[in-house]
């Protein structure tokens, strides 16, 4: 969660707003060596990091899955698409196509004329392709093609295509505002049926994105309804007090077209912050029933047999009405925190063409709004987790100040190595030998030492580890093997400086940096083959190579980190272990590049479907495991 609300939202970004965004992307050029782009090559670095905040994907998955198709990139003419990434979550699979603009002195802003021109023409290619002229299509042959191999190896995922115009300069004038509401409802009947939406960002967008997780929402007011007077409604008005509570909780019933108002303005889920998956579709159980109730003779009721919305507020003004007819509550920066199946059920309700002439617009819907002060953390979070079941933040964020975090992070400082435990921080101290996330440290384990690379291309299980599961508390275990299917939380007061701890929690913390300096090499090396096909493919199974990697050379590899565990923290031990490792991977890399490449072939002649499938089948990742391991 943001520390603190802007103050305002500029139509400029300012020049520390600007020598921030540059810190963020030469941050993340240092933390991915192996992408081979300059810490001040901005140009490319900005659409990287626009891209990883508007997706929340890790950095593996973006570097991957952002394709380049503009004409200075490849040479080709794409017709206004700069890039692309596909995205498969299990039940919806994702096409997120962009423009970007750049301009070296961050000004500049949106023309609504191109915009119209760039979301018309991705409606037409993507939903339409079968009216399109063959010349068109051409253009776009790589993209379609991409897609439908993602469709054919998850046939029963539904399609959302989303558009973005990204600018480091202004985004939309309020006196264009209309204009880009024309253009959404031109598309409304798209974005409901096919999952097609588009959205734009400026600079300040962008900033916001880093500094404070999500772009600030607009003021809005929400009209409570007062038919029974004083008894129609709770208002618990606390005040500021020294036990976190909230200072203002307003509990009552709405009309359902104000929240579906909502939805419809704020189109790209800003209302949900960052949620990973947000809204699960109609087809799952509660969001059917919700559809089949408010469409019904029993709409009446839904108030009573929805669980209800739950939102959050900055600020909160509660206005009685004179008339006695609605209590009107002005709320800044709110957050729907949970109820994104229920808004969004009612939205798809009243728009979609099957749906639209049952559905019932006289129903309410309870509503419990909070007013938290930005700074309570803890309270909003506790609150978050014990009302919400789909996380309105990302449970990798919820983690930052877990034990083991904290104390991983005190670990790494003394030897020297930069360790992230919160998204994009600046740590103490320069020189780090290395530096990487918990996303990376989490997920590099799991692939090298643990063996599960085909989890690792589901993004979904990517973010279901960081649930504090099973999975988590071992790859994270500084207690070494204790016997325990899941080892648990990190207790209070665990001293890695303990001779009873250190030995184990050292070895930990450097299997953990062996395994990050293998996926470096693995990918700085594929990086350099020239054969687009096998780079393509190595690309995606990097996770797999590194595993390889360390099979091939296992007795080695523990041998160097069993003997640097039992030794002084100390950035040397770090230096050695660094070094040892990649040495080992520069002598082996090419070989174990064919092995991966010639068990991918295998697979796919024996069980057929495609190369991304193959890739996420456990059976395959004990295919690549049996090979990798010496006779």
């Amino acid at each position: 969660m943001p520390k603190k609300k802007p103050a305002a939202v500029e139509e400029r970004l300012s020049p520390e707003q600007i020598q921030f965004l540059k810190q963020k992307m030469a941050h993340l050029a240092g933390r991915n060596p192996s992408w081979n782009i300059a810490a001040t090559d901005y140009r490319k670095l900005f659409s990287y990091l626009a891209a990883q905040k508007i997706t929340y994907l890790y950095d593996d998955e973006l570097f991957e899955g952002l394709k380049r198709v503009d004409l200075k990139e490849t040479g080709k003419s794409e017709e206004l698409l700069d890039a692309y990434l596909i995205v498969d979550q299990g039940d919806e699979i994702q096409l997120h196509l962009f423009q970007f603009k750049f301009r070296d002195n961050y000004d500049g802003g949106i023309s609504t004329k191109e915009l119209y021109a760039f979301v018309d023409r991705m409606n037409r290619v993507f939903l339409r392709g079968d009216l399109q002229d063959a010349k068109t299509l051409e253009v776009f042959k790589e993209v379609r093609a991409a897609l439908s191999e993602a469709r054919e190896g998850n046939r029963r995922a539904k399609t959302r295509i989303q558009c973005y115009y990204v600018v480091n300069g202004q985004n939309i004038s309020h006196t264009d505002a209309a204009k880009v509401q024309e253009i959404r409802d031109t598309f409304a009947h798209d974005r409901q049926t096919h999952g097609f939406t588009f959205e734009t960002y400026g600079g300040v967008d962008i900033y916001n994105l880093c500094a404070f997780g999500r772009i600030p929402i607009q003021e809005e007011t929400l009209e409570l309804n007062y038919d029974m007077g004083d008894r129609s409604f709770l208002h618990h008005n606390i005040g500021v007090n020294p036990n976190g509570m909230p200072m203002q909780v307003l509990v009552g019933f709405v009309n359902v077209n104000q929240l579906i108002r909502l939805v419809d303005r704020y189109s790209n889920n800003e209302l949900f912050e960052k949620n990973v998956r947000l809204f699960l579709g109609t087809g799952k159980d509660v969001n059917r029933r919700i559809v089949e109730t408010i469409t019904s003779n029993q709409s009446v009721w839904f108030g009573f047999m929805n669980n209800g919305v739950s939102i959050t507020a900055d600020i909160m003004h509660v206005d009685l009405p004179a008339s006695g007819k609605k209590v009107k509550a002005q709320l800044a920066n709110m957050q729907i925190i949970n109820g994104c199946q229920t808004v969004n059920a009612l939205y798809h309700s009243k728009y979609a063409p099957e749906l639209k002439d049952r559905f019932q617009g006289n129903s309410n819907v309870m509503v419990r709004i909070y007013q938290v002060d930005p700074a309570n953390t803890p309270f909003l979070n506790a609150l978050i987790i014990a009302t919400n079941s789909q996380n309105a933040i990302r449970p990798e964020d919820l983690l930052s100040n877990d034990n083991i975090q904290k104390t991983l992070q005190q670990l790494y400082r003394e030897y020297g190595v930069g360790y992230e435990r919160k998204e994009g921080e600046t740590l103490p101290g320069r020189g780090c030998l290395v530096t990487f996330s918990k996303e990376q440290a989490g997920m590099v384990y799991l692939a090298v030492f643990d063996g599960k690379c085909s989890k690792l291309r589901n993004s979904l299980s990517r973010r279901e580890f960081f649930r504090q599961g099973e999975d988590y508390y071992k790859v994270f275990n500084l207690r070494g093997a204790i016997g325990e299917a899941e080892p648990g939380p990190l207790p209070d007061g665990f001293d890695v400086g303990d001779p009873a701890n250190m030995e184990k929690a050292n070895l930990r913390a450097m299997q953990i940096l062996a395994a990050r300096v293998l996926e470096e090499e693995c990918r700085s090396s594929i990086g350099a083959i020239q054969d687009k096909r096998k780079r393509g493919s190595l690309r995606k199974g990097a996770y797999y190579l590194a595993r390889i990697v360390y099979l091939q050379q296992q007795k080695e590899i523990d041998e160097v980190l069993a003997e640097v565990a039992r030794q002084e923290r100390k950035v040397e031990i770090s230096r050695k272990v660094i070094t040892s490792v990649t040495d080992v991977a520069k002598r082996v890399t090419d070989h174990c590049q064919e092995i991966f490449y010639q068990a991918v072939q295998d697979y796919l002649q024996k069980e057929g479907g495609n190369e991304d499938a193959a890739l996420k089948n456990s059976a395959f990742a004990q295919l690549v495991d049996e090979r990798a391991k010496p006779k």
